[in-house]
């Protein structure tokens, strides 16, 4: 498969680069299209004897079997040329949206979170097909059509110069004037599919909140304003319809004046006894043969221009870098990293802040975390807990500082290697499509249903799994409408036991828990956890925080308190605001 990078690559060079892996298929085609192409020239030169010897004493004898056998020949040929090409246009587009799946999955999060989903299925799915869609239309057929130019040319010349010198004037006319109209197609292209993008983007995010659209009778209100999206992608599809509508009637034109101008001239040379009726009727055969793969091209430069736009925004998403080589995910260092330092550490992310404000999330952060310490993080709304994690998780890379794991900086060991011994639970437990076996073993290594049914079972999750009787088999779908917040934590904590980390990262993890919920499942939690692994929880229930060895408080990314509780109590305001405030309660 190809691994096109765009390094500056025109349109034209990005899609050759996509049709190298099958140059032996293309080599097929090139050679059948030379046998066809020889058949389809064969074809003039049988009329012009057919018709000049229609007359004469010694009649048209074996040439209409001759000619219906060429056709034959050709049409089979070309039948069988143009499944190739259709099977070359479905392995490109293919290969395509197998390089966008496996780059959108390995890609650094902080260049995914630039993109919304809408646009992302828009370029796996919209702009891969037009891509597919200039190779099934005319592109490889303007290029393997040059044999049958080329011979058509050769004919023409040897007919008649001076008609072939008329045709190839106009032709080169029409040339120029489609190649400036399809420069223009190009920024129209790219500006349409963005639009399609946004509009994709868009409804993507209405659909993942329809409950809420639904409460709030706002169906309305998002129609009309999905409606100037839908308008937006049409205005700028008929720019590009506009301009492509100039390329057809060229080509149309110069093929319907060539004609005309080679049967007047023609029949005027005939009429002189300078060439015969066979020489021009052989003659406007090849014309019409000089011209397909003209027409071909002419497409081709359309539809190529046009899918500019959606080559472009492949390109861009493949050019971005790999978090880590593909190499390294099956290769995981044994290492300990239950001991972890974040010495004087920064994190930026995201927009430029606004004049004055500080850019950096996580500003001079120092904390150490002994092995199997439990721990709880506090702190007010956008203090940088969550970002925390995410950065001990190796989510997100810090900016500044160092971050070591049992004394090895963070540098010298693989992501891979640090998340195989790390189980996040992140506060809003994303899933994927599929069953709760399918969401509890993600990673697809080891898929132990029993154990999977156990664990489940243990954090209350009975009557999920009662559901129709599928037990862990059960499909929950992708966005887990079927579960509740609550079952989701609880589903993601079921994960995080099963794979026995070393740390375990706790975000808010019994936020949609009530009280009787959350003793069970920090119950089974604990229990299952092994002792010596370490556990950092950022939470805002009493009960969480007063069991942990040592609680932090958090303002502004930083560390502003560490203690105990009756410690925080006493000494630290922004605790006891927070306390106070029920923000711990």
């Amino acid at each position: 498969m190809v691994k096109a990078k765009n390094n500056g690559k025109s349109s034209w060079g990005v899609v050759f680069s996509y049709l190298s892996p099958f140059k032996g298929l293309l080599t097929v085609i090139c050679l059948m299209s030379l046998t066809s192409s020889a058949a389809s020239l064969l074809q003039p030169l049988i009329v012009n004897d057919l018709v000049d010897s229609a007359g004469s004493a010694q009649g048209i004898g074996y040439l209409p079997v001759l000619i219906i056998l060429v056709l034959i020949i050709g049409a089979i040929l070309n039948g069988i040329q143009q499944y190739f090409i259709q099977k070359v246009a479905e392995s490109v587009a293919r290969d395509a949206r197998t390089q966008l799946v496996r780059k959108i999955l390995r890609i650094p999060l902080d260049a995914l979170e630039k993109y919304t989903k809408g646009d992302l299925l828009s370029r796996v799915i919209n702009d891969t097909m037009l891509l597919r869609r200039c190779l099934t239309e005319g592109f490889v057929q303007s290029f393997v059509g040059v044999f049958t130019l080329i011979g058509a040319v050769i004919g023409m010349f040897f007919i008649d110069p001076l008609l072939l010198a008329i045709s190839a004037v106009i032709s080169l006319l029409a040339v120029v004037s489609v190649t400036m109209a399809t420069s223009k197609v190009e920024k129209s292209s790219a500006q349409m599919q963005q639009a399609v993008g946004e509009l994709s983007s868009d409804v993507s995010s209405v659909l993942e909140a329809s409950s809420l659209v639904r409460t709030e009778n706002a169906a309305g209100h998002q129609f009309k304003r999905l409606q100037q999206k839908v308008d937006n992608a049409w205005l700028k599809g008929i720019g590009v319809a506009r301009l492509v509508a100039l390329i057809t009637p060229i080509s149309a034109v110069a093929m319907q004046i060539t004609f005309l101008v080679v049967l007047g001239v023609g029949g005027v040379r005939v009429a002189n006894g300078i060439i015969t009726v066979g020489n021009l009727v052989s003659f406007v055969m090849f014309l019409v043969m000089m011209i397909m793969p003209l027409g071909y091209i002419f497409g081709t430069m359309s539809n190529i221009a046009e899918a500019s736009g959606g080559i472009t925004r492949i390109q861009e998403i493949l050019g971005i870098p790999d978090e880590y080589p593909e190499q390294l995910e099956t290769y995981h260092e044994n290492r300990d990293i239950r001991s972890i330092l974040l010495d004087n550490v920064s994190f930026k992310y995201g927009a430029e802040p606004e004049e004055g404000a500080s850019p950096y999330l996580i500003s001079g952060m120092t904390l150490s975390i002994a092995p199997g310490e439990k721990i709880a993080i506090v702190g007010p709304s956008g203090s940088g807990k969550s970002t925390l994690l995410r950065l001990i998780a190796r989510l997100y890379e810090i900016s500044g500082g160092n971050l070591l794991y049992s004394g090895t900086a963070s540098s010298d060991i693989s992501i891979p290697a640090v998340r195989a011994k790390i189980g996040l639970v992140q506060q809003e437990s994303p899933l994927i499509l599929g069953t709760l076996l399918d969401n509890v073993y993600i990673s697809g290594r080891g898929t132990d249903s029993a154990a999977a049914h156990r664990i489940l079972k243990d954090l209350g999750l009975e009557k999920v799994l009662e559901r129709s009787g599928h037990g862990v088999d059960l499909n929950i779908g992708g966005s887990g409408t079927s579960l509740s917040g609550g079952e989701k934590q609880r589903l993601a904590i079921a994960r995080v036991i099963l794979k026995n980390p070393q740390v375990y990262l706790l975000d808010e993890f019994t936020s949609q828990l009530d009280g009787i919920s959350e003793e069970l499942v920090v119950s089974v939690l604990n229990n299952n956890a092994a002792p010596e692994s370490t556990m950092i929880m950022v939470a805002h229930r009493m009960s969480t925080v007063v069991n942990a060895d040592m609680i932090y408080v958090m303002d502004h990314g930083r560390i502003v308190a560490q203690g105990t509780h009756d410690i925080l109590m006493e000494f630290s305001p922004l605790y006891r605001e927070l306390v106070s405030n029920q923000l711990i309660h």
